[in-house]
């Protein structure tokens, strides 16, 4: 027997605010397993999210550049060659 999915209101956790879980929502959810009932609404969900993701990266470094690049030290390919020669005569000239 299909299931038959209505539209549901639902109050959200966070905002206390009403939302709608729309059928086509519910029936998506479930085809992926989901079995309960968002508890947030969509704006509040995403906020969470993104905090989430703040924590994260303040905990890991990831995503944060250093302000001061360590300098690099160059040097040239003949410095690299016996007595300093230099490639003369190639096709690197």
């Amino acid at each position: 027997m299909e299931e038959k999915f209505i539209d549901k209101i639902l109050i959200c956790t966070d905002c206390k605010e009403e939302f709608v879980f729309t059928a086509s929502a519910q029936e998506y959810f479930a085809g992926k397993g989901f079995m309960d009932d968002p508890r947030r609404c969509k704006s509040c969900y995403l906020e969470l999210k993104r905090a989430k993701r703040r924590s994260e990266r303040e905990l890991t470094g990831k995503g944060h550049f250093e302000t001061e690049l360590p300098e690099a030290e160059l040097s040239l390919a003949s410095d690299d060659l016996p007595n300093g020669n230099s490639r003369e005569g190639s096709d690197l000239d």
